[in-house]
C-alpha cells in the first residue's frame, strides 16, 4: 500500500512539474499553415463612377417613400429565409463550442452497486490467494453471496500536441464568420428584392392610371368615328381601326393588372405573409416619389470589405486553411492522460472511508504507423479544398467587379433614356397645346385632337417605364456594391 502511494505521488509530482513546460510547448506548436488574407489585383477605380458622398446604410430611404421603409423593416424582421440564415449562424456557433470542448479534460462521475453470488462449482479464493482483508470484496467458497459498491470519478485529457484542436476551433470560428456574412448577404438581397417589387408595383399603378386615360381617349375616338361614318364622312375602315386601338389598350390593361398582382404577391411572400395579405396597405402606395441621385460607389478595393459574399468567401478560405492543420496534426503522435479516483467496498457502511480509496493514473501514446495512406490523402484533400476555396474567392471578386460595372453602365443608360423620354413627353405636350389651338380656330379636326392626346399618353407611359427602369438600376447598383453601409460597421467587422 505504501509503495503504491509513493508511486502515485511520484507520478503526480512529475505531471505537476511538466505541466507548465508542456503548456508553453503546446502553445507554440500548431501544425499546418496560418490563414493569410488573400491578395488580388483590382482596378484603381470604377469607370463612370460618380463622386463619392457619405453613404447611408438605409439606402432605400433615398426613394422618400414611408411605405417602402415600412415594408423593408417588416421583411427584415419576418422573412423566413432570413430567419433560417440567422439560425445557421447559431448552428455554427454551437459547433465552435462542440469543437472547443474536445480540447478540454473530460471528467465523468460514476456509481455502481452489484449483488453477486458464486456458483456452486466456482471458488475465486484460490485465484486471489485466499480470503480478502476485512471490508474488502469477499472471496469465499462456492455459493457465497456478496455485494460490491463503487462511486468515483474518471478523467481523461488528450494533449493537443500538434494543434489539431486549435486548428479545428479556428476552422469552426471561420465558419461562424462566413455564416454571419452570408446572413448579411441574404439581408441585402432581401432588401433589394423588396425595393424592386415595391417600385415595380408603384410604377404599374401609375401605368394603369395612364392606361385608363388612354382607354377613355380611344373610346371617344371610336364614338367619333362611328358618328362620322353614319354621316358618310368616313369608311368602315376608320371605325374598325378605332375598335382595334381600343381593344389593344384594354388588353394591355389586363396585362398590367396581372403584373401588379404578381408584384403584390411577391412582396407578401418576402414579408412572410400570405399572397393577398398586403392588398389594403399597397392601396395607399404613392404614385411617385424621389430617386437617389448621388450613389457612393467608392473604390474597387473598398468592395472587398463591403460585399458580404466576398467576406464570406474569404472566411471559407480561412476555414479550409485551418482544416489543413487538422489533417497535418493527425500525422503526428498523440498523447492522452487518464486518471480515476473511486471508493470501492463490499460494505455500504464502509464505502465512505480512507481504506476504500482506489486510484489510477496513466498515460497513453498513439503513433500512426500504417493506414494505407489515408492520413496523407486527407492532407492532400484538404490542400486541394483550400486551393478551390481560393479560386472561389478570386472568382467571386471578379463577379463582384463585373456586377458593379454592369450596374453603373445600366444606370447611366437608363438616366440618359429617361432624359430623352422627358423631352419626348414635353414635345408631345407642346404638340397637344398647338392642336388644341388649331382645333379652336377650326384648323384641326376632333380626331387630330384625340390623336394628340393619345400620343401624349403614350409618351407618359414610356416615361413611367423609364423612371421605373432607372429606379431598378439604382437598386441593382446598391445591391452590387453590397448594399448601403456604415463605415464604422465595416471597420468593426473588418477584424472578423
Amino acid at each position: 500500500m505504501a509503495r503504491a502511494t509513493r508511486r502515485r505521488w511520484g507520478l503526480d509530482l512529475i505531471l505537476r512539474r511538466m505541466a507548465p513546460a508542456l503548456a508553453v510547448w503546446l502553445s507554440a506548436c500548431v501544425a499546418g499553415p496560418d490563414s493569410q488574407e488573400p491578395r488580388m489585383q483590382v482596378p484603381e477605380a470604377f469607370s463612370q463612377a460618380p463622386s463619392a458622398v457619405q453613404s447611408d446604410a438605409a439606402w432605400w430611404r433615398g426613394f422618400g417613400d414611408p411605405l417602402l421603409d415600412q415594408l423593408v423593416a417588416e421583411a427584415r424582421a419576418a422573412n423566413l429565409d432570413l430567419r433560417q440564415a440567422a439560425l445557421r449562424v447559431e448552428e455554427a456557433r454551437h459547433q465552435v463550442r462542440i469543437v472547443g470542448a474536445a480540447a478540454a479534460p473530460q471528467v465523468s462521475a460514476n456509481a455502481q452497486a452489484s449483488d453477486n453470488r458464486l456458483s456452486e462449482t466456482t471458488s475465486i479464493a484460490p485465484l486471489l490467494g485466499g480470503g480478502g482483508a476485512p471490508g474488502s470484496v469477499p472471496t469465499g467458497a462456492p455459493g457465497t453471496t456478496f455485494a460490491t459498491y463503487q462511486v468515483g470519478f474518471d478523467a481523461s485529457w488528450e494533449l493537443d500536441l500538434a494543434g489539431a484542436n486549435r486548428r479545428a476551433v479556428q476552422a469552426a470560428q471561420a465558419r461562424v464568420d462566413a455564416a454571419a456574412w452570408t446572413a448579411r448577404d441574404a439581408e441585402i438581397i432581401l432588401t433589394a428584392e423588396v425595393a424592386r417589387s415595391y417600385l415595380d408595383y408603384r410604377a404599374l399603378n401609375r401605368r394603369i392610371d395612364v392606361n385608363a386615360q388612354l382607354k377613355a381617349v380611344r373610346a371617344e375616338a371610336l364614338t367619333y368615328s362611328q358618328v362620322r361614318r353614319r354621316h358618310g364622312l368616313t369608311t368602315i375602315l376608320d371605325e374598325r381601326r378605332a375598335e382595334r386601338d381600343l381593344a389593344a389598350v384594354d388588353a394591355a390593361r389586363q396585362d398590367l393588372i396581372a403584373e401588379r398582382a404578381a408584384r403584390a404577391h411577391a412582396l407578401a411572400g418576402l414579408l412572410g405573409r400570405p399572397p393577398l395579405a398586403l392588398s389594403a396597405e399597397l392601396a395607399a402606395a404613392p404614385v411617385a416619389t424621389g430617386t437617389p441621385d448621388a450613389i457612393p460607389v467608392g473604390l474597387p478595393s473598398d468592395l472587398l470589405r463591403r460585399r458580404p459574399d466576398l467576406r464570406a468567401a474569404e472566411r471559407d478560405l480561412a476555414a479550409a486553411t485551418a482544416d489543413i492543420g487538422v489533417a497535418v496534426a493527425d500525422l503526428y503522435p498523440s498523447i492522452s492522460l487518464t486518471g480515476a479516483v473511486s471508493l470501492v467496498s463490499g460494505s455500504l457502511a464502509k464505502l465512505i472511508s480512507g481504506d476504500s480509496l482506489q486510484t489510477s493514473a496513466g498515460a497513453g501514446l498513439t503513433l500512426p504507423l500504417l493506414d494505407g495512406g489515408r492520413r496523407r490523402a486527407t492532407v492532400d484533400l484538404r490542400r486541394t479544398q483550400a486551393q478551390a476555396a481560393l479560386l472561389a474567392y478570386q472568382a467571386a471578386v471578379l463577379t463582384a467587379l463585373k456586377d458593379v460595372e454592369d450596374a453603373l453602365s445600366r444606370l447611366e443608360a437608363e438616366r440618359a433614356r429617361k432624359a430623352r423620354l422627358q423631352a419626348a413627353e414635353a414635345a408631345a405636350r407642346d404638340q397637344l397645346a398647338a392642336i388644341q389651338a388649331q382645333n379652336t380656330a377650326g384648323l384641326a379636326t376632333g380626331l387630330d385632337l384625340l390623336a394628340a392626346r393619345a400620343s401624349l399618353l403614350d409618351a407618359s407611359d414610356a416615361l413611367v417605364q423609364a423612371q421605373a427602369a432607372t429606379d431598378q438600376a439604382v437598386v441593382a447598383l446598391y445591391k452590387a456594391l453590397g448594399g448601403g453601409w456604415d463605415e464604422r460597421r465595416v471597420a468593426v467587422s473588418g477584424g472578423t
